[in-house]
C-alpha cells in the first residue's frame, strides 16, 4: 500500500507561528494591563486615605491606652501602676530574657528613633554637641524583659524594655526604654568632650526628665545631703507619682591621667563627664 505523505505548506507553518506569537503577546498585554489596573486602584485608595486624614491604629495593649494624632495612633505613656511595677522589676531584675517584639511593642527601628530623639533633646542640644555627634555614630539595641517579671510578654507587653546603645567619638550612651511607650527609664551618658554643666543645668534636666512621664504629684525634690559649702549633694530625686516613683539625676566630672603613646613618656589629663538619669522607687531613695 502506498502511503502519501502530505507536506505542510510554508504558509501554514508561518500562520501557526504567528498564532503562537499572538497568543503569547496577548497574554503579556493582559498581564501588564492587570498590573497597571492594580497600581491605579492602589493609588486611588491612597489618595482617599490621605484626603480623609485618617489614622493608622496600632494594636491596643493591656493597661496602655492609645492617643490619636492627626496622622497616626501612638501608644500613650505608661500609667502609675504599670510604671511602678516595671521600675520595681528593674530595681531587682537580675537576669534578663531577650525576646522578639510582640503585639503592641515598638519595633527595633522605632526604638532606635526614640532613643536618638531623646538623646538629642536631653543632652546633645543642651550642651551644643549635636553637630559633632552627627558626623558619625553607631547604634545597637535589643529587647528584653526582667526574669523576675514572671509574666507572659504577650499578656503584659509593657513589662519589657528596649536597651539602645549609642556610640560616637567622645560620647557613649546606654538608654533603657519602655518597650511600649518608648519612655526612657534609665539613661547613662559618658562624655570625654568638654561639657560645662552648672547646678542650674542639673536642676533643669531633672525637671524636664520628670515631666516626660506625665504623672501628677507634688513634685517634691529630695537631696542626698549637703556639703560643707552648702551645695546640695547628688543624686537629686523628684517625686513624680502617688505610687512612690521618683525621677533621679546623678552628674559628675572626673579628671583622669592618661599616658601618651610613643617612645617618649608623658602624661596628659582628660576630663570625663558622666550623666545618669533614671527612675527609682521610694525604697531606693530612703535606703
Amino acid at each position: 500500500m502506498n502511503t502519501k505523505k502530505e507536506k505542510q505548506s510554508p504558509r501554514r507553518g508561518l500562520g501557526s507561528k504567528f498564532m503562537n506569537f499572538a497568543g503569547i503577546f496577548s497574554g503579556f498585554v493582559i498581564a501588564l494591563g492587570g498590573l497597571f489596573l492594580l497600581q491605579e486602584t492602589l493609588n486611588r485608595e491612597q489618595e482617599k486615605l490621605l484626603a480623609g486624614g485618617g489614622t493608622i491604629e496600632l494594636p491596643r495593649t493591656d493597661g496602655v491606652e492609645q492617643v490619636e494624632t492627626g496622622e497616626i495612633s501612638v501608644p500613650a505613656m505608661l500609667g502609675d501602676e504599670e510604671l511602678f511595677l516595671l521600675v520595681t522589676c528593674l530595681e531587682r531584675r537580675g537576669e534578663v530574657q531577650p525576646h522578639e517584639p510582640v503585639q503592641g511593642q515598638l519595633t527595633m527601628a522605632q526604638a532606635m528613633d526614640c532613643g536618638l530623639a531623646w538623646l538629642e533633646e536631653f543632652f546633645l542640644r543642651r550642651f551644643s554637641l549635636s553637630e559633632s555627634f552627627a558626623r558619625e555614630y553607631g547604634v545597637s539595641c535589643y529587647l528584653w524583659s526582667p526574669e523576675n517579671a514572671e509574666t507572659d510578654g504577650e499578656e503584659h507587653p509593657w513589662l519589657s524594655c528596649w536597651t539602645v546603645s549609642v556610640r560616637s567619638q567622645g560620647i557613649e550612651a546606654v538608654l533603657t526604654m519602655s518597650a511600649v511607650s518608648g519612655q526612657v527609664l534609665d539613661a547613662s551618658i559618658n562624655c570625654s568632650v568638654p561639657v560645662l554643666c552648672e547646678s542650674s543645668d542639673v536642676s533643669a534636666l531633672l525637671l524636664e526628665y520628670a515631666g516626660t512621664f506625665g504623672l501628677e504629684d507634688d513634685h517634691t525634690v529630695i537631696y542626698s545631703g549637703e556639703m560643707d559649702s552648702g551645695a546640695k549633694k547628688l543624686p537629686w530625686y523628684r517625686s513624680i507619682s502617688t505610687e512612690g516613683i521618683y525621677a533621679a539625676i546623678q552628674a559628675d566630672s572626673v579628671v583622669a591621667a592618661v599616658s601618651g603613646d610613643g617612645e617618649a613618656e608623658f602624661v596628659y589629663y582628660e576630663e570625663f563627664f558622666n550623666l545618669h538619669l533614671y527612675l527609682c522607687t521610694a525604697a531606693a531613695v530612703t535606703g
